[in-house]
């Protein structure tokens, strides 16, 4: 009985990130497509060459996503094994700990009235297994991840280079790096226990997701409205808003606004 309530729960909360990920690749394809058509029109100096230099990134960014796709199915196919996991909050390093270059840039955007403390920006797994093995994995983010604030029996599948993890109660996490069996390079890790340690809001605020939103959509803002040139336009806000949710899920970023007060105060947030 308590197995079925387990995979009954399980299927309940059904993860989102493969929905967020296909959506986003293949309107990201899609737009790919109609952009190199856009490219041609005649009223668009160097329209080719431009369209072609924007189209770059994104291109890369799906061939990246298919073979990350590839890599999850054939962890998923991969035999299971019971392991403990614990989620850890990834920060930026502190200014004095992050080398001279960074500890000066750092130096400039305090002066400049920025604020440079170290926020959260994706989640990572470690996975202890009972050979007393650890291994570190970066997951795309679910919104029940932050009520993992102890450590959670799971099953983890382990294939090409990735780890799948089902999280007993919770779900399906998918990964978003590779599995490493050492703690990763250039972040500090605060395990989601300490919640009272956790930054009031994540790296990704919401006026920090729009301003790079509207850094990325001015430039082409120019030359659409000086060429007449509106679906082109269109055409780049589209393929600004469908990069920026691929390449948010290729980081495992944790989205605005998703840390709430109940974690920061130290308890866990109920669960419905």
């Amino acid at each position: 009985m308590a197995s079925s309530g387990s995979a009954a729960t399980l299927a309940n909360r059904r993860a989102r990130a493969p929905m967020v990920v296909i959506c986003s690749v293949v309107a990201l394809a899609a737009l790919i497509a109609l952009g190199y058509r856009l490219g041609t029109d005649p009223r668009v100096e160097h329209g080719e060459v431009v369209i072609l230099v924007a189209l770059a990134p994104g291109a890369l960014l799906v061939l990246s996503w298919l073979v990350r796709l590839v890599q999850w199915w054939g962890a998923a196919r991969a035999p299971a094994r019971r392991v403990m996991v614990t989620a850890h909050l990834a920060q930026s390093p502190q200014p004095g700990s992050a080398g001279r270059v960074t500890g000066a840039a750092h130096a400039v955007s305090a002066a400049g009235g920025i604020d440079t403390s170290p926020k959260g920006y994706a989640v990572w797994l470690t996975v202890s297994g009972r050979d007393g093995g650890v291994l570190h994995q970066r997951v795309v983010w679910e919104p029940w991840l932050r009520e993992l604030t102890r450590p959670r029996q799971a099953m983890v599948r382990h294939g090409s280079g990735v780890s799948v993890v089902d999280v007993a109660g919770y779900g399906r996490l998918w990964p978003a790096s590779f599995t490493l069996r050492r703690r990763p390079y250039g972040v500090r890790l605060i395990p989601f226990r300490k919640a009272r340690r956790l930054p009031k809001e994540n790296s990704l605020s919401h006026g920090r997701l729009a301003y790079l939103f509207l850094l990325l959509v001015v430039p082409c803002l120019g030359g659409a409205v000086a060429q007449g040139v509106w679906a082109l336009l269109g055409w780049w806000v589209a393929y600004v808003v469908a990069s920026m949710a691929a390449a948010g899920a290729w980081f495992g970023i944790i989205p605005p606004g998703v840390l709430p007060g109940a974690a920061r105060r130290g308890r866990a947030p109920a669960t419905s």
